[in-house]
């Protein structure tokens, strides 16, 4: 019986880790660099209270893109808002807003 209680919870952990719901993040900044011979868009976060601030705070991340337009659609300095969920190891944008 408690054998089958420990499986039946690292069969639940397991579950929670690997659901894509997990994985997503979603994430506010300002575009730093547009590499799409790389398909990496560097982003600075923009953390909650830093409205109106030079953002030379916070790091810059890069993410895959998961579309190529995305490299069009958005330039450095624009401020977006965009989800990302880790693919293939990276983390990569799903969905991307301009603010």
């Amino acid at each position: 019986m408690r054998t089958v209680r420990v499986i039946l919870a690292v069969a639940t952990i397991i579950t929670a880790i690997s659901s894509p719901a997990v994985a997503e993040r979603t994430v506010r900044g300002v575009v730093v660099k547009v590499d799409g011979t790389a398909g990496i868009i560097s982003v600075r976060e923009m953390h909650p209270g830093m409205v109106g601030t030079t953002l030379s705070y916070g790091s810059v991340e890069d993410f895959k893109a998961q579309d190529g337009l995305l490299f069009d659609a958005v330039r450095p300095g624009d401020e977006v808002l965009f989800s990302a969920s880790e693919m293939n190891g990276a983390m990569t944008i799903t969905k991307l807003s301009e603010q």
